[in-house]
């Protein structure tokens, strides 16, 4: 495999895209599926960003979340997974939120997010964490 074995496969995890994708749908998909019935049984706008780091940032991001938002972090090898679920916040307020973290607080540390509006009904887990994964990916591997 060699080249630093193949950068330690998919997004510093030590697994590949795969398995780290499964991994993930294992783990947050009762969360998802919480704040999509909560989402469309109160008719309220959920935001998910994701924040991929090498280094624990759950705690920061605990700091500048609402009561109302809720955080879902994974640790995969050598790589943080948080997943942010902002209740009651439409993607235009969310780039908000991610700009003034990343600014105030983040500044120092390397990461990446991808943020989308959370759809009402997820029907392919796998084609939903990929969407978020593969975007970090593009963002990771142009710096």
């Amino acid at each position: 495999m060699s080249e630093d074995e193949n950068n330690k496969l998919f997004l510093n995890t030590g697994l590949s895209q795969i398995d780290v994708a499964k991994v993930l749908v294992e783990d947050i998909q009762s969360s998802v599926d919480y704040v999509t019935y909560n989402s469309k049984r109160y008719k309220v706008p959920v935001t998910l960003v994701l924040f991929y780091a090498q280094e624990d940032i759950s705690l920061v991001l605990k700091s500048s979340m609402r009561l109302t938002d809720v955080l879902h972090t994974i640790k995969l090898g050598d790589a943080y997974f948080n997943f942010v679920f902002l209740l009651f916040t439409e993607e235009v307020d969310c780039y908000s939120f991610v700009k003034n973290v990343e600014q105030t607080k983040l500044k120092n540390i390397k990461n990446f997010f991808y943020f989308e509006k959370l759809p009402s009904t997820v029907y392919n887990y796998y084609n939903f964490i990929n969407s978020y994964l593969f975007e970090i990916e593009k963002k990771e591997t142009f710096f």
